[in-house]
């Protein structure tokens, strides 16, 4: 899985490669310079060319010494857990790897039902993207879709209906959008149509610490390493770490993961 990982970035690095190579060529052929202040302009090219290049090493070197490395699949769900490690997976299509502290594999989050004509738009932007309606699903170590959620809204309000496994709808989380790029707010509501949860997170970097009406702790966020033996494995970048209660039940633990699923899958810091 990680080593597949590394792979998609190494090839997302080619492909950012190619598009730069080109735009650079075309530049030449269209515009060639005739001084040499041009000529030095020209080096401003250099720069993104440089940052390909080394997404294309950094990931083969990354790739060379985990490709033997065989991280085993969690065997237990992901409601049974009160931590998740999460990290954004490299690639066109936008997908989240899960794991659990001690290196097993949890699961993904990734969209489903995908409309044909989304794809092109990955390719560009994948903020793009987030304006049109999508369907996400967390998908187990063991191909099994636990819990799905879909994604309607944009500009004022982004609203996601949360479902279980057998389609049953379990809740609504709606977010006013306006207000998510420096604070996100937003609520839970249940399958009654009751407030379960008040939402407040950092749109830059997640930071986050829910709690209900009662006070009690539903989730934590915390960045770091990842804290187990295959830690020479990630320290290629900071980690995001959640805690979730262990007290919750298992319908307001596949809201609160859906949420959270969300909110990493579109945060502005990845």
């Amino acid at each position: 899985m990680i080593s597949d990982l590394y792979k998609r970035r190494e090839k997302l690095g080619y492909v950012i490669l190619f598009l730069l190579l080109l735009v650079f060529i075309g530049w030449l052929i269209f515009q060639t310079p005739e001084t040499q202040r041009e000529w030095l302009e020209l080096a401003f090219f250099l720069l993104p060319l440089g940052f390909a290049v080394s997404i294309i090493m950094i990931s083969r070197s990354h790739y060379n010494k985990v490709k033997e490395v065989n991280i085993p699949n969690s065997q237990r769900s992901i409601t049974e857990l009160n931590h998740v490690v999460i990290k954004k997976d490299a690639g066109i299509i936008p997908r989240l790897l899960l794991f659990e502290k001690n290196g097993e594999f949890i699961g993904m989050l990734k969209p489903i039902n995908t409309p044909w004509w989304l794809y092109p738009l990955y390719m560009f932007s994948e903020e793009a993207t987030l304006m049109f309606p999508q369907s996400y699903g967390f998908e187990s170590s063991d191909g099994k879709t636990l819990f799905t959620f879909n994604k309607r809204g944009w500009l004022k309000q982004v609203k996601l209906s949360i479902y279980d496994p057998n389609n049953i709808k379990l809740g609504t989380y709606i977010q006013e959008e306006l207000k998510a790029l420096f604070n996100i707010k937003g609520k839970i509501i249940n399958e009654k149509n009751e407030n379960v949860l008040v939402i407040e997170a950092s749109g830059f970097s997640g930071d986050f610490k829910w709690y209900d009406v009662e006070g009690k702790q539903w989730a934590r966020f915390y960045n770091g390493l990842f804290p187990h033996e295959y830690t020479k494995i990630f320290r290629d970048s900071q980690n995001d770490i959640v805690e979730l209660s262990d007290q919750l039940e298992e319908k307001d633990k596949i809201r609160l993961l859906s949420v959270i699923g969300y909110l990493f899958m579109t945060r502005i810091k990845q």
